[in-house]
């Protein structure tokens, strides 16, 4: 599954408004810093797994 520049915003955007770091972040998705920050800069292709928990994350609140 693509996470797109827009999406890749978006948890940027909302991983700075909660002051989380990369890694706490990751930690929370089940995944590594290395492939937040891939996923952080956009166009990058994931697991559907991952996909999933990262677009439950952005809906919270």
């Amino acid at each position: 599954m693509l996470i797109t520049h827009e999406m890749a915003e978006r948890i940027r955007i909302k991983r700075a408004v909660n002051r989380q770091t990369m890694k706490d972040l990751a930690q929370e998705l089940g995944t590594t810093y290395k492939t937040l920050s891939l996923i952080e800069q956009g166009d990058y292709d994931v697991r559907r797994d991952i996909y999933d928990r990262v677009e439950r994350w952005l809906v919270e609140d």
